[in-house]
């Protein structure tokens, strides 16, 4: 019985919708420093390197939420630290709205990373175990696609606070206002977590298979008591040879394990890497000429983020389609010719709509590549027995670089010598030359995953390790025909 054709879609897709809510606090934490960046610089009177820790002190707590995500994830389950994230942006949405010192404002932003960094942790797992392999792409998609999309939502937010505004009242007012438009989706993400199932994979691994059973039966309709023992006994499998799996010297010492830990790694750093954050977080300065109002400039920062959910939308629609990995190697090469664009544009001062086009441009093929398959990769690339202390290690490492490229940039960028000479281009060659590395890595280390059940991801793995090759088609064509009856 083949699961896939089998499965109940349009109830995996609103579980995941659910559990997404934790993306969109991730998007509108994150996103909503764009538009308040300058006003809280004049503000609180910030020299650059402050400028820099108000964007980049989210991270933080990010690298922390994360380290200990997987573990709480374990021990307590998936929809607790769910909740406990949403505690820490409601938090997070007050102390952010009425801080009253740049000390105070930065605890706030630290708070909003602690959920960040549990939210991105355990919402992509909980949506990768809950989903079938044939559906799985479209449905971690989703995460992506709310992340990048709340993030759209903010710089519209922003933008209609800010409309017609005078200068003086943005630095005031206006800011504080863009904070606390947080507390809308804080609230819809407490109700809606509180009526999520827990993950079947959780629950078994914890003999609670009557719990499992209930949400498997949702997702599986018809399942008849053998088929669900069958799928329990297997999803039990790796948890059983799982002692000592939560240590790195454990995974360290097991090839196979090790090689996932690395890869999977690497590629939550490498996307931090890429140049997104930047233009993400800085559009505003990186697009300011000096002759462009606040108003045009915030109405710029919709379109980055437009792109960018346009880019998540096309992903997750083609990555089960075609693959991770073709997808992901378009939209870097295309993500490359946009920074040389851009930073062509840059050196010769031409900040006018060939910037603007190349930064759109370059969020689109970032959202198609590695926007949408990081998350992709990362929810389903480690064993299950692995995957609570892989994914918090790695999206600790993914916040550790981001809060270094957020925190370091306004200092590289405003180096005299650097914006005499290259007038700001010079940063962009180096994301221009690192995306390339992100090309060069994917064709040599990263293998192929879709259609493949969750539990024979270390069988893909050790075939990978064996063969010296980053994609087997045959093999992911063998893996899949063998994936055992309520494999995930």
């Amino acid at each position: 019985m083949n699961n896939n054709r089998r499965c109940n879609a349009r109830y995996v897709y609103s579980l995941c919708c659910i559990a997404t809510l934790g993306g969109v606090m991730f998007g509108y934490s994150t996103g909503v420093i764009s538009g308040t960046v300058d006003s809280i610089q004049a503000y609180f009177q910030l020299d650059p390197s402050q400028t820099g820790w108000v964007v980049s002190s989210i991270f933080v707590g990010c690298i922390i939420g994360s380290l200990a995500a997987g573990r709480l994830a374990e021990k307590w389950g998936r929809k607790p630290v769910l909740l406990l994230a949403t505690l820490a942006f409601a938090l997070s949405a007050i102390g952010s709205t009425f801080a009253n010192s740049f000390a105070l404002f930065s605890v706030a932003r630290i708070v909003a990373g602690l959920g960040i960094g549990l939210a991105g942790t355990v919402a992509p797992m909980y949506m990768g175990e809950i989903a079938p392999a044939s559906i799985r792409g479209k449905a971690s998609g989703i995460f992506n696609l709310s992340l990048v999309g709340s993030q759209t939502l903010v710089f519209l937010v922003n933008y209609l606070i800010g409309r017609g505004m005078s200068e003086a009242w943005l630095v005031d007012e206006g800011w504080r206002w863009m904070m606390g438009a947080q507390f809308i989706p804080v609230v819809l993400m407490l109700f809606c977590t509180l009526i999520l199932p827990e993950s079947p994979q959780w629950c078994i691994n914890h003999q609670q298979g009557e719990r499992a059973l209930r949400v498997l039966e949702k997702i599986y309709p018809g399942l008849n008591k053998e088929e669900a023992r069958q799928i329990i006994a297997v999803r039990s499998e790796p948890q059983n040879a799982a002692k000592g799996s939560n240590s790195l010297h454990y995974i360290w010492q097991t090839p196979v394990l090790r090689y996932a830990l690395i890869v999977g790694c690497s590629i939550a750093v490498l996307q931090q890497l890429t140049g997104a954050s930047i233009v993400m977080y800085y559009a505003p300065l990186i697009l300011n000429t000096g002759e462009m109002s606040k108003d045009v400039l915030l109405f710029q920062t919709i379109f980055i983020g437009l792109l960018n959910a346009l880019g998540a939308f096309i992903a997750m629609n083609l990555y089960d389609r075609f693959g991770r990995l073709p997808v992901m190697k378009v939209g870097t090469i295309g993500a490359i010719i946009a920074l040389l664009l851009l930073s062509w544009s840059m050196l010769n001062q031409q900040n006018g709509y060939l910037a603007i086009f190349s930064a759109l441009l370059f969020m689109m093929m970032f959202a198609i590549s590695w926007g949408a398959g990081c998350w992709v990769l990362i929810s389903e690339i480690f064993p299950p027995r692995i995957k609570g202390y892989a994914m918090g290690l790695a999206v600790s490492l993914m916040w550790i670089f981001n809060f270094l490229v957020t925190q370091f940039f306004p200092v590289l960028n405003g180096i005299p010598a650097l914006q005499q000479a290259f007038h700001g281009a010079f940063s962009f060659w180096i994301f221009a030359a690192i995306n390339l590395f992100c090309l060069l890595f994917l064709l040599r280390f990263v293998p192929e995953t879709r259609g493949v059940a969750l539990d024979d991801i270390e069988q893909l793995l050790a075939s990978r390790l064996k063969s010296g090759k980053a994609s087997s088609s045959a093999t992911v064509a063998s893996v899949s025909t063998n994936s055992m009856e309520g494999k995930s």
